[in-house]
């Protein structure tokens, strides 16, 4: 990729969303995996504003970021693609039953009183 963006100082791996790096994420294919290791750090803090931007590049990479509208740089659509990455990854799909259809299953409390039977109610065959 060539940019103006400038490198990050340490390789981005996001071990801790991917435990097993971003090569093997099966989001990304090697060419994006190895610009995001490069220049992940960089997106990272640009996006977040820790860092300020020190060319055009850079305050395009933050303008198109934050704009809803299709964007034109690469860096920015390999960013966007990670965030999905990332929040895809967060969506869990369980087995079990939603809240409201475990309400059909569970007699509610205000049926309890019909439903109770006592010890001395019931008759034993001998």
């Amino acid at each position: 990729m060539e940019t103006a963006i400038r490198q990050g100082k340490v390789p981005f791996h996001a071990i801790d969303i991917f435990p097993y790096g971003l090569s093997r994420s099966s989001y990304f294919n090697k060419r994006e995996s190895e610009e995001l290791t490069k220049y992940g750090h960089t997106f990272l803090q640009l996006q977040n504003g820790i860092i300020s931007p020190e060319n055009e590049e850079e305050q395009m990479f933050i303008d198109q970021l934050n704009s809803e509208e299709e964007s034109t740089l690469y860096s920015v659509k390999l960013w966007k693609k990670f965030l999905y990455a990332v929040n895809k990854r967060r969506t869990f799909h369980g087995f079990s039953m939603s809240s409201r259809f475990i309400q059909d299953y569970i007699p509610s409390a205000a049926n309890d009183d019909e439903d109770d039977v006592l010890e001395d109610d019931i008759e034993f065959a001998s």
